[in-house]
């Protein structure tokens, strides 16, 4: 009798485990791996690379983050604080800013226009990989690891979020967790433990607590048996990052959202429950319409051939599917009950908004499910000719009578024969020999995802062209106010909005700046510039105010420095940068020294006070002569009382908060060192088996 374990029929042979291989073997399925991802995500996204993505988050967010932070460091200078926005506001504190992120060192190679494409590209060939990686620590097959990665990357879904750079780089980090999470689980060691740690440094310093918060979650999943090396990595994470955190809840705490979020603020940008369709069919939209100017997520499709291969995938993993309908019934807001429960009374939740950043996770998730559906297929534990084309009618029938509930017109048959030609292909498939199948079936995935993102999806609709330059006749000095309804500034003034220099750092009174995860700090300062624009332009000391009709420029008496078919640039009388009071008498005094985290006045005479046009926050110390004196808060303002002999008036930021955050990064990363080391020596000689049992339930034979 033959013996079975000699069988060279692929389909009967387990799936390799990646510490069974050998050297060169694992590294030849890694390279193939890596160029078979990257060459797929080049042939669907590759226009990104030299075509600027836009949104109003890119516009008036980060693109201006991205250009301070690159100016400081080319400057030698570490910002903590950036003066240009609004009266000056906490720079490094804002998670979404990136300052120790690694990848944000690649700003200095050029100008923010230019390395933005390459940089979200980048981080979506990453995401790719980690899902790769992900699948295949999960039991999945090299086939199956490498359909999971090509699904995550190329999710429509996923691409979306090159208009969120932010959660597009908190989203390439979650399957590396999750990955590492499953190794650590079934070979628990201090380099194991120490990589982890590494994992959850980079996903918090990536700016999208929400999705920090969600890979933690998965990593508790993945480590439930392993307390102690789960908190031990989660430390080591939280250390390496604080000095990023740690001012983050500074500045979190004093600000307006520290109280906490209303329920009708926090379910704005929800899932409607006729949007579910979304996700299944293509070109039909159902519910809001969320291609206006402010739309959150203007792509919800996550692709019909990643839905269709995850499907049976979700069939053999209860517990995944249960996931995936947690996190649709979350994004559905009221709708689905779950999510007003949740920010009511889970302690923090009260923070967040826009339940549809629940979704954001689907792309990975969907990803494995295929995985395991597809491993399981190679196997010969294939389903019957009656299961998949069931789960294809059930599909089809459902968004038929989906459509006619919703009225959505004649897209739904366009979108009904793209269901049924990818899922035709999918079935066609399952008569190829296993390596022909892969082959159909990676081309079915790319072609799809490539076709409706170049042509009607989120590329198309993401891609702004060549990078966005502020008009040479537009050369602001000092502070600039914008007294703009933001409302109108959506792509199709993406050119007028760019000649006035809106994505410059020059964004004093940017009302934008506003929607970020923390809104700035005092909130005097933003109640101004909402309620009163021209007194604050006046009192923040902007010397020039954009302005977007004839009504608001009357209110600005000024000379036109720049004027084209929407905005309008006024130069205003430029204040002083500080105001020296003594006897009733106001003086208009410029620094000697202006850098964003030092201000440094010689004073011409004696006076009682000397008000900074800046933000009053904690962490700005002040010295008159040389001495340490107060400062106060006066209309959100700083203000120095002054015994009336003084000459030199110095101010530093020197925030109590990164300096206790710095400290703990630098013991962790000491700690991180001697456990790397000490792991070495202690590293086993066994190797990481996979059962064939196990496949996809992280069960160590």
């Amino acid at each position: 009798m033959r013996n079975p374990t000699m069988s060279k029929n692929p389909v009967d042979t387990p799936p390799a485990s990646p510490g069974a291989m050998s050297f060169s073997s694992r590294a030849r399925t890694v390279s193939l791996a890596c160029a078979t991802v990257v060459l797929a995500l080049l042939l669907s996204h590759g226009t990104m690379l030299v075509r600027q993505p836009v949104s109003p988050d890119i516009l008036f967010l980060f693109l201006p983050n991205a250009a301070f932070l690159r100016e400081q460091l080319l400057g030698g200078a570490l910002p903590l604080w950036n003066p240009l926005l609004l009266a000056g506001h906490p720079f490094l504190a804002e998670l979404q800013t990136q300052v120790l992120y690694p990848p944000s060192l690649l700003f200095l190679l050029g100008s923010p226009e230019r390395v933005l494409g390459p940089f979200l590209f980048a981080h979506l060939v990453w995401l790719g990989l980690g899902t790769w990686r992900l699948a295949r620590y999960s039991g999945a097959s090299r086939r199956a690891a490498v359909l999971a990665g090509l699904a995550a990357g190329l999710s429509p879904l996923a691409v979306e979020h090159y208009a969120h750079p932010n959660m597009l780089c908190g989203l390439s980090w979650v399957p590396w967790v999750w990955g590492s999470g499953r190794l650590l689980a079934r070979r628990p060691n201090r380099r194991g433990m120490v990589l982890l740690g590494v994992l959850v440094a980079c996903s918090v310093l990536a700016g999208s607590p929400e999705l920090t918060l969600l890979a933690l979650a998965g990593l508790g999943v993945c480590l439930w048996k392993r307390t102690r090396w789960t908190l031990g990595a989660v430390a080591l994470g939280a250390g390496l990052s604080a000095a990023t955190w740690i001012p983050f809840l500074e500045l979190l705490v004093r600000s307006d959202r520290g109280a906490g979020i209303g329920t009708g603020e926090a379910t704005s940008f929800a899932l409607s429950p006729a949007e579910v369709l979304d996700l299944a069919l293509p070109f039909v939209r159902f519910g809001a319409d969320r291609t206006g100017a402010q739309s959150f997520q203007s792509v919800l499709f996550v692709g019909a051939s990643i839905l269709l291969l995850a499907a049976f995938g979700l069939w053999r993993r209860k517990g995944l599917a249960a996931v995936c309908v947690v996190l649709v019934v979350l994004a559905l807001g009221d709708s689905g009950g779950l999510f007003t429960g949740f920010h009511r009374w889970v302690p923090g939740a009260s923070l967040f908004r826009f339940p549809i950043k629940f979704l954001s996770p689907l792309p990975v998730l969907l990803a494995l499910a295929l995985a395991s559906g597809y491993s399981a297929w190679e196997r010969g534990r294939q389903p019957t000719t009656r299961r998949p084309g069931a789960v294809f009618a059930m599909v089809c029938l459902l968004g038929a009578c989906g459509l006619a509930v919703a009225d959505a017109g004649a897209g739904w048959a366009v979108s009904l024969a793209w269901v049924g030609l990818m899922g035709g292909g999918l079935l066609a498939s399952r008569r190829l020999t296993p390596g022909r199948r892969g082959w159909v079936v990676a081309a079915v995935i790319v072609i799809e995802c490539a076709v409706f993102q170049q042509g009607v999806g989120t590329l198309a609709n993401r891609s702004g062209g060549p990078p966005c330059r502020p008009s040479p006749a537009f050369r602001p000095e000092g502070r600039v106010a914008y007294d703009i309804d933001w409302g109108r500034v959506d792509l199709a003034h993406r050119a007028e909005a760019c000649e006035v220099g809106v994505p410059n750092a020059n964004m004093a009174g940017g009302f934008a700046a506003l929607e970020g995860f923390v809104v700035p700090a005092p909130a005097y300062v933003k109640r101004l510039v909402r309620e009163e624009p021209e007194r604050a332009a006046a009192l923040l000391g902007a010397s020039v105010v954009v302005v977007d009709d004839e009504a608001k420029r009357a209110a600005y008496p000024g000379e036109v420095l720049f004027q084209n078919g929407s905005y309008v640039a006024l130069r205003l009388g430029r204040p002083g940068r500080a105001m020296l009071e003594s006897g009733g008498e106001r003086l208009e005094v410029e620094p000697e020294v202006d850098t964003p985290s030092r201000l440094a006045f010689v004073l011409p005479r004696g006076g009682e006070r000397l008000t900074v046009r800046d933000a009053w926050f904690p962490g700005w110390e002040a010295e008159a002569d040389g001495r340490p004196v107060s400062l106060l808060e006066v209309e959100g303002l700083r203000s120095i009382p002054l015994q009336g002999a003084e000459r030199r008036v110095e101010l530093h930021y020197r925030p109590g908060s990164f300096r206790t955050g710095l400290t703990v990064s630098l013991v962790s990363l000491v700690v991180l060192g001697l456990l790397w080391f000490l792991g070495a020596r202690s590293m086993p000689n066994g190797r990481l088996l996979v059962s064939q049992e196990g496949v996809g339930k992280g069960v160590p034979r």
